[in-house]
């Protein structure tokens, strides 16, 4: 006998042996016992979770002529046997794309209204009916509404609302759940207890499950690649990962792990192996973000995060809530448009630095996990007394940048200059920002500018570049209010505000304006300037 898949081989052939969809099953089974059938079925859900397996099953229950207190069929009598040979003339299984005319329906029609050569029933069963052609629906409404007494129609789809209202009303319909990580789990344990099949690592049943994504048929169709790998009845870890296409475990966790770790160049250069490897960049994509989400699922307990080996030990340490949230995020949007890139393997590499780069770019909060204080206390610094040539006035270091017009600019925008101090020989500069004018403050912060704004202030206090320390505030309007501050650009924005103020009141005090206004007795309440700036 020629090899017989895994899904078709452990297709059910109780109701019993259904996996991981008892609501539709005990449901199927209430109604044969009872003898309550109805005369169309719709059974609905995502690919290889059962509909067809169940459908035919139920056709084999309908029908059988020794059928089990429990509404199982015998699968003894003639009934059963043709059926599961396919030889039936009481069965019809019906693909709905390749048969998706109105001839083909008009055909069926036809065929509903011959009696069942044996037994009670004739059944018919469409799969993928949501293939069918509007016309085909149309033709087929008058007979699924009031077909005759010895025909039952079973559809069977993966999109259930791009069918037409008028079929949903004339139909019992049943949701299909995904299966779920563990029972699924739990199949598989099963098929390789029957099939004699050893996995070395445990976990790998899991992983298994997995990728499967609640379809038993895709996860058994994974485990035949993966046996097929094996050529033996023994599954190793390198085999699994080797057949499926994906980065081991171990890889994905050191690739997570360098990212936290804020190690770039070894991020890169274990990203670029993972490619040589062959192995499919959206593949490494998404076991990163499903390694991402574990992690996070298991933030508040960093022991479980590294017994479960997802993590290298101590990558945790010092890295906050925020920052692993923001990681998480950046690096699902930012893959989503490197995967349209024209070079999405380029792109993703400079994706995974970026993040590694995250401190050097940017300046998150800095409240540890399991602990809202930064983990390493510094003490306070000892200041000594200021210098007298140290100046608290923000203009004269404008001033000082006459010839560097942007930084000038830019720094005009954040003249909130807190004083001063002169700490070991290190002059400390705290400048301050409006929290709605964030612009500023992050283009002195560029890489390429900030040296030059260290480099114009080591010039205006006279010490060396390596002296100076600047850090930059964001004021709150509290504080803004409280402290009188304002920054030159405020300033002028007002002072813009009430020219504009004063040449609307002249405007309306005009006495030609008021005259206009007696003699059609009339006010006027709005002045638009030809050059105010909407």
């Amino acid at each position: 006998m020629s090899y017989q898949v895994l899904a078709r081989k452990w297709r059910p052939k109780r109701f019993e042996e259904v996996v991981g969809q008892e609501h539709v099953t005990r449901s199927l089974q209430n109604s044969l016992k009872s003898g309550k059938l109805a005369h169309a079925y719709l059974f609905t859900g995502t690919r290889g979770v059962g509909k067809t397996s169940i459908a035919r099953l139920f056709a084999k229950a309908i029908r059988c002529e020794n059928r089990s207190s429990d509404m199982n069929p015998c699968l003894q009598c003639i009934s059963c046997k043709d059926i599961e040979a396919g030889n039936s003339l009481d069965y019809l299984e019906i693909d709905g794309a390749s048969n998706n005319s109105v001839d083909n329906i008009r055909e069926l029609i036809e065929n509903v209204r011959y009696l069942p050569a044996r037994g009670a029933y004739k059944l018919y069963v469409i799969d993928e009916v949501h293939m069918l052609s509007t016309a085909a629906f149309n033709a087929l409404l008058k007979t699924l509404e009031e077909p005759p007494a010895h025909a039952l129609f079973v559809f069977a789809t993966t999109d259930a609302h791009k069918l037409l209202g008028t079929v949903l009303s004339r139909c019992q319909r049943f949701d299909f759940k995904n299966v779920t990580l563990d029972v699924l789990a739990k199949h598989i344990r099963f098929i390789a207890d029957q099939e004699k099949i050893v996995f070395t690592d445990p976990s790998l049943v899991l992983k298994l499950a997995e990728y499967g994504k609640g379809s038993v048929r895709d996860t058994l169709s994974l485990f035949d690649q993966v046996l097929s790998l094996a050529g033996e009845n023994s599954i190793s870890e390198s085999v699994f990962y080797q057949s499926l296409g994906l980065a081991k475990t171990g890889a994905i966790r050191d690739l997570i792990g360098f990212i936290l770790c804020e190690n770039p160049s070894e991020t890169s250069a274990l990203f670029q192996n993972l490619l040589q490897e062959n192995i499919e960049l959206k593949r490494i994509i998404d076991q990163m973000l499903e390694s991402f989400y574990s992690i996070i699922q298991k933030i508040d307990n960093s022991a479980e995060v590294y017994q479960e080996n997802l993590l290298p030990e101590n990558a945790l340490s010092g890295i906050t809530y925020s920052e692993l949230f923001w990681i998480y995020e950046t690096f699902t949007k930012d893959c989503g448009w490197a995967l349209s890139s024209p070079a999405p393997e380029k792109v993703v590499d400079l994706v995974l630095q970026k993040l590694a780069r995250r401190r050097q770019m940017l300046s998150p909060d800095r409240a540890v996990i399991k602990n809202e204080k930064p983990s390493v206390k510094i003490a306070p610094a000892k200041v000594v007394s200021k210098p007298k040539e140290l100046s608290p006035k923000i203009e004269m270091l404008i001033e000082a940048m006459s010839d560097a017009p942007t930084i000038k600019a830019n720094l005009e925008l954040g003249d909130f200059l807190k004083k001063p101090e002169l700490v070991e020989g290190t002059v400390y500069l705290t400048i301050g920002f409006p929290e709605e004018e964030s612009m500023p403050m992050d283009y002195l912060q560029d890489l390429e500018v900030a040296p030059k704004l260290r480099h114009y202030a080591a010039k205006f206090y006279g010490v060396e570049e390596t002296k100076i320390n600047i850090k930059y505030e964001k004021v709150t309007a509290e504080e803004m209010e409280r402290t009188g501050f304002s920054t030159v650009h405020q300033r002028e924005m007002r002072k813009q505000q009430s020219e504009l103020e004063d040449r609307r009141g002249k405007i309306l005090n005009d006495p030609f304006v008021k005259e206009a206004e007696r003699l059609f007795n009339a006010k006027v309440d709005k002045v638009i300037l030809k050059d105010q700036k909407l």
